[in-house]
């Protein structure tokens, strides 16, 4: 896929790599499926102690070398970091086999999320309506950006009860 084409494009996907490899990161760590020792070296040894910290010393990154650079991103050895935690994170997380059932409970759930507002494009909030999108990237962006207590939410109120052997992994 195109990276982004706008420095406001750019800084969402900083945030959003951020912003979901430190809460990924903790919640296994929550969830026992990994210990902080577990996590790589580099990690720990770059962003410290496993915590909310992690979330600044990342924001942090990007500023400075942009600062430094007058180039919108992140130092090299910084986001090679962020690359080996993701690649960990597939490797031991994403990927895990425990994780399967909410993993296609949550495809099922999105799959009838987009189904249902390509046919009804009405239901798609007016700042998802972008002009020169067609309807499936609008209906994409628009899913995709729901949280998953929105999306049980919006499945339920559009489309009906998600089926009960689904929400037990939603």
């Amino acid at each position: 896929a195109p990276g982004p084409t706008s420095a406001e494009a750019v800084c969402l996907r900083w945030a959003d790599r951020i912003s979901y490899l430190t809460h990924d990161a903790r919640d296994a760590v929550r969830a026992g499926m990994l210990r902080p020792a577990d996590l790589p070296r580099s990690a720990g040894e770059c962003l410290g102690p496993l915590g909310g910290n992690w979330i600044g010393v990342l924001v942090r990154a990007v500023v400075d070398h942009t600062t430094a650079t007058d180039d919108l991103g992140m130092a090299p050895d910084v986001a090679g970091m962020m690359d080996d935690l993701r690649a960990f994170m597939f490797e031991r997380v994403y990927l895990h086999p425990q994780l399967a059932a909410h993993r296609d409970a949550a495809m099922a759930v999105t799959r009838r999320l987009v189904d249902y507002h390509l046919d009804h494009p009405e239901h798609i909030p007016e700042t998802y309506r972008e002009h020169g999108a067609d309807r499936l990237r609008q209906v994409a962006d628009y899913v995709a950006g729901m949280t998953d207590r929105y999306a049980l939410a919006a499945h339920q109120r559009r489309i009906g009860p998600v089926p009960a052997e689904q929400l037990a992994y939603s």
